[in-house]
């Protein structure tokens, strides 16, 4: 999803730009983000190529050339651009799996701390939420009303107490 808002940006700064957004998948989940994508194609005339990556060389003239297999015509092709931005994948901090060790909280299989679908916000541990890309890879909006909701259930265990005990 982020690359193709860079696109988009690079297509508004450039209108004469040429962008490619190449590789395996585009993980555009959520609310609006098929949407968004097919505007980057449409109007933003982003070419999106479904392919594995290869390698990055340089012509004559140093320029860039990406080598990938088109995944559909399963065939090796080459690219020549001005400029190459590497995406990389939203995954989660190696420290996330050390700190689920210290507080006993679980991970799920991504490495992301695990919910239950029906309670979201909760974690393995009873008052102990977690929100936004700590659970699982999502844009600032989403992450935002999930803090939002992350802090209300905080309230709520607090408001029963006045205090918040961590279990022996």
């Amino acid at each position: 999803m982020h690359a193709i808002k860079e696109a988009i940006i690079a297509r508004e700064h450039d209108p004469q730009a040429q962008v490619y957004i190449i590789g395996m998948d585009i993980r555009a989940v959520g609310k609006g983000f098929e949407e968004y994508r097919n505007r980057g194609a449409k109007e933003s005339h982003i070419e999106y190529v479904r392919s594995r990556v290869a390698e990055i060389t340089e012509d004559k003239d140093h320029s860039p050339v990406i080598w990938y297999e088109d995944t559909k015509e399963r065939v090796v092709k080459s690219l020549p651009v001005d400029l190459v931005i590497l995406s990389t994948a939203c995954e989660p901090s190696p420290a996330t799996r050390i700190l689920a060790d210290i507080i006993g909280l679980e991970v799920n299989d991504f490495g992301f701390y695990a919910t239950d679908p029906s309670q979201p916000l909760d974690t393995s541990r009873p008052g102990i939420f977690v929100c936004g890309c700590a659970q699982s890879p999502m844009d600032i909006p989403e992450s935002v009303a999930q803090a939002s909701s992350a802090a209300a259930r905080a309230a709520q265990v607090l408001s029963g107490s006045g205090t918040l005990r961590l279990a022996s």
